[in-house]
Formats: C-alpha cells, structure tokens, sequence
C-alpha cells in the first residue's frame, strides 16, 4: 500500500460489519429499475421512433448518437468529482436521486415527442432533447453507482446488491420492451405520436417514484470525509490511470454496452424484417431483460465459486457458442428461440459481475493510493453506458443507412446488413469482453487489501 488511509477506524469497523437488511437491498435494485424505464425505452425502440414516427432519415439519427453521447460522456467525471466533494445531511450520492430524478422523467417525455418543425428543426430539437436527457442520466447513475461501496465493504454483500441491481435493471427493461409497442397503439388510438408521447408520461412518473424509493431507503455508511478527496481532477484522473481493475472494468464495460445497444437497436429491425414476425419484438427484447434477472438470482453463489475472472470467461464462451448456433436454427424459430434464451442467460450473468466489478475497483483505489472517490470511478460505468449507447446506437443507424434501408421495403442488402448487426458483430464484441477480463486480478484479494486498509486508518505500518 503506497499511502496511508484517512478514513477512521470507527468508519472501517462500521463499513465491514453491516449486513444490509433485504428492504434495503430492494430500496438500491429500484434505483436501477428507474433507470432502466427511461434508458432502455431510448437503447430499444428511440432509433425507430426518430426513423419511422418522427420522420427522420436513418443516418441523422446515426449520427445524432454518436455525437450526443460522445459529447455527453465527457461531463461523467465531472459529475464524479462533484459526487466526491459533495457533503451534506443526506449524505454524497443521494441527493443528486432526490434532485436530479424529476427532470430525468420530464426529458425523457421531451424526447420522444419531436415537433413537426421541418428536417433541420426536427433535428435540432432531437439534439438538444438526447444530450440533456444524457446529462441528467449521469447526473442520477453516477451516484447511484458511487453508493454500492458506501453502503457495504463486504464483497459478497456486494454481489448480492449487483444483482438485484441486475434484477432491477431488467425489470425495467422487461416492462419498456414487452410492453411499449402495444401500449402506444392501445394510447394513441391511431396517433402514434400521442400514444408515444402519453406512454413515456407514465413511464416518467414511475421512473420518478423508484429513485424516491432508493433515497429513502438505502444508506451511506463507509465513505471518506468530502474534504478529504478533494484533489484535484488531474490528479484524480491519474490515479485511474494507476488504477488496473478500473482500466478492466472500463472497457470491458464499454464493449459490453456496444454489444448491448447494437442488438437493443438492431433487434426491431431483425423481427420485422428478417424473422417476419412483429410480435417477436415483444418476446426477444424482453427476453434480455428476462434472462438477467435469473442472471441475478445465479451470480453471488456462482461468482462466490469461480471467482469473477473464470466466471466471466466461462459464461461469455457459453454465450458465444450458442449465439453462433443461432445463426443456422433461425428457419426453425423454436430452436432460435431455445439458443437465444440460453445464450442471453450467460451473458446476463457476466453483466452482473461488472456492477460490483466497480466497486471492488473502489476498495483497490483505497488500498492502492488512500482515497476512495468513488463518484469518478462510478463514472466509469456511467461513461462506457453512454460511449456504448452511442457507438452501438450509431452503428445500427449507419449499417441501416448504407445498406439502403427504407421502412416498409427492405433489401437484400439490407436483409444481409441486418443479420451482420444481429448475429456478426456481437459474436466479436463477446470475444473483446473475454480478452479484457483476462486482466482482472482482484480474486481472492479483497480480504488482504480491507486489513491493510484497516490497519492503516490504526496508524499501524503496512
């Protein structure tokens, strides 16, 4: 250990002894439902809205992603620094669920509800609308990540909050994907527009209503001082730069988002167009969501088992091989179905891991350099959301555009670039998340670096 830890004993001995009662296990899994009823509404179905409700031609969507969320990304850390060093009653983390929530919920609305203002004016308004529902998005996960090392140091407590964040998340998501395409029919009664704009009213105010859940029931516990992290950005950054496991979870997070939202994006399209089955959407994007929350259920006593490093490896080479096989059984939707439940059930549960993946980073930053900063490693994983939201967004978009996509009358050029998106390249970005996790090394450490930092805060030499 390079530095000697400032939080107190009183501080370490509390953080390692708590066991978290299950309300408040399920207080901090419906944070990321909230989350989730906004931000997979605009990973699954925002692409089509732009293209096929608001009119707009494939790739200004495409590019809109990729420019939003990039410039998006760059205010995570800031946002990460500000949860560092703020200070208050209600502790670092949770105002910013209390305060930040309702605007989330009122630009979510915004988003899918773009004027008829003319191609340039349409476009400006999707811009400014997806940027600042990006900010706000940080400006409640970021925090909400920061939490998880806050309320426990035990590791297998923390799994077990990643999974039903995990259980969460895909709660959300079951109810946006399964169902939003009738429930826009049913709302806007032939108006699609309207029924999208009063579906994401009711989703707003339920994604409101989780986080106020959250911040009522979850507790910082083990955090340092705010006047103890403040170091400066450059400084801070720096010491993710020496931070492994964090550079690990950052891009392993990043591929997975990618992977993620290139199938959320592509998926529409591949049961319309490839499998010509429209009630499809509402049975294979549920299914991702679905599959986690098992997912969920499996991790702690799975990753408890193999460690999070062979853990990882195993499921994602299971979820590689059967997502291959679908390929050849897609004539055979039974089958297709069959391989594609197992196969996004192994995937789900290497997603689990990285949740606490971060904040095992958090407890290395404390060992490694004696400050936690846990609002700027949880950006991390607020960063790689979006750089994957908007790289696998965009690429959905541009694939569509170059390969001549119009709604209603699709290619074989098409056809092809959509299997090449569905089936091509998350098989690749699968093999990218193995060969970053080949890098994880925190496995049977945790015990060794919370003594060191314990007895460090006892002024004992380490």
């Amino acid at each position: 250990m390079d530095t000697t830890m400032n939080a107190t004993k009183s501080q370490a001995a509390q953080g390692t002894s708590v066991r978290l009662g299950r309300r408040e296990k399920f207080g901090y899994g419906a944070g990321d439902l909230a989350s989730n009823l906004s931000w997979n509404l605009v990973g699954g179905f925002l692409l089509y809205y732009y293209t096929d409700v608001a009119g707009l031609p494939a790739a200004i969507p495409g590019t809109l992603f990729l420019v939003a969320r990039l410039l998006d990304a760059v205010i995570d850390p800031v946002i990460g620094v500000m949860v560092d060093r703020t200070a208050g009653r209600w502790g670092k983390a949770r105002p910013y669920l209390l305060f930040a929530s309702v605007p989330f919920g009122v630009v979510g609305v915004l988003t899918f509800t773009v004027p008829d203002l003319g191609e340039n004016g349409k476009l400006v308004y999707a811009f400014l609308t997806y940027l600042t529902l990006g900010l706000l998005f940080s400006l409640v996960n970021v925090p909400y990540s920061a939490m998880l090392p806050m309320m426990t140091r035990d590791p297998h407590e923390r799994m077990q909050m990643g999974g039903l964040r995990a259980i969460g998340s895909s709660v959300g998501s079951i109810i946006v994907t399964a169902t939003t395409t009738p429930f826009v029919a049913w709302l806007g009664s032939g108006n699609e527009q309207r029924g999208w704009t009063v579906a994401t009213i009711v989703y707003g105010v339920l994604s409101v209503g989780f986080f106020a859940i959250t911040f009522a029931t979850c507790k910082e516990r083990y955090a340092l001082a705010a006047d103890e992290e403040r170091i400066g950005l450059g400084a801070a950054l720096r010491t993710l730069w020496g931070n492994l496991p964090w550079k690990v979870t950052f891009v392993y997070g990043v591929i997975n988002f990618v992977r993620l939202n290139l199938v959320l994006g592509v998926t529409v399209y591949f049961a319309l167009a490839v499998l010509h089955k429209p009630w499809a959407i509402s049975v294979l994007l549920p299914l991702v969501s679905g599959t986690m929350i098992l997912g969920g259920v499996v991790a702690p006593p799975y990753y408890r088992k193999f460690g999070k490093r062979r853990g990882n490896l195993q499921a994602l080479a299971v979820g590689f091989v059967l997502w291959a096989a679908m390929y050849p059984a897609e004539g055979t939707f039974p089958l297709f179905l069959a391989l594609y439940i197992v196969a996004t059930f192994a995937i789900g549960v290497s997603m689990v891991s990285m949740f606490t993946m971060t904040a095992d980073t958090v407890e290395y930053q404390q060992w490694r350099f004696g400050t936690r900063n846990e609002g700027l490693l949880s950006s991390g994983i607020s960063f790689a959301t979006k750089v994957g939201s908007a790289v696998g967004a965009s690429a959905v978009a541009y694939g569509l555009a170059l390969a001549g996509y119009h709604p209603g009358d699709t290619s074989d050029a098409a056809l092809l670039a959509i299997r090449v998106m569905f089936y091509g390249l998350p098989l690749l970005l699968l093999a990218g998340q193995a060969a970053a996790m080949l890098f994880w090394d925190l496995d049977g450490r945790h015990e060794r670096m919370r003594d060191e930092i314990d007895r460090a805060a006892d002024g004992e030499e380490v």
